[in-house]
């Protein structure tokens, strides 16, 4: 019987994926059509998702809720996402995955590797795509911390920052947030 981890890169259906057992130490997407393997975050790329998710939390309304690791369900060649960070709303947590038009904001966290094309180039479009109105792709390689914004047009077509760094203040399902980008990782802060 063959695992996951042997089909990685082969063609796979929405039915299989969806039929894949559970797996803790790995993260499964389809992407263009194929089984996309790749090992499970770790260290200051999950405490930068859970930082930010805490940050939107404590900033949007109680119908808006932040989710690290949801999976979306999307249209097109790559039907099976996990944004590191999405912002739907609330009762939408109570699903097995998200679809594209309930994401309000989704975000990727670059990590080492071949990551940053997929983050920077390929997700967006495919979130484009699919209708979310807001994605942010955040770089914690480097210090300090970068931060690209991509809307959504009227076109359907995304239109992105240059990188910010420092703090970012934008609007999150018609509600103003505040992020700074540097305490994503790192030591903790202390609260005033």
């Amino acid at each position: 019987m063959s695992t996951a981890l042997d089909r990685q890169g082969l063609p796979i259906s929405i039915q299989e994926f969806d039929e894949l057992p559970a797996d803790s130490s790995h993260r499964f997407e389809i992407e263009d059509g194929r089984l996309l393997v790749m090992i499970r975050p770790a260290g200051p790329h999950i405490k930068a998702a859970r930082r930010l998710a805490n940050c939107l939390d404590e900033q949007l309304p109680d119908d808006l809720e932040s989710m690290v690791e949801f999976e979306a369900e999307l249209s097109g060649p790559s039907p099976r996402r996990i944004p590191d960070v999405v912002v739907c709303f609330s009762e939408v947590g109570d699903q097995v995955r998200i679809r594209g038009e309930e994401i309000l904001l989704a975000v990727e966290i670059v990590s080492p590797g071949e990551s940053a094309a997929r983050d920077y180039i390929r997700k967006p479009a495919e979130y484009a795509a699919n209708g979310i109105p807001i994605t942010w792709v955040i770089d914690i390689q480097e210090r300090p911390h970068s931060l690209t914004v991509y809307t959504l047009d009227d076109s359907g077509q995304y239109h992105f920052s240059s990188l910010i760094t420092g703090s970012y203040t934008g609007m999150v399902g018609g509600h103003e947030v505040t992020i700074d980008l540097d305490s994503l990782t790192g030591p903790r802060r202390k609260r005033s």
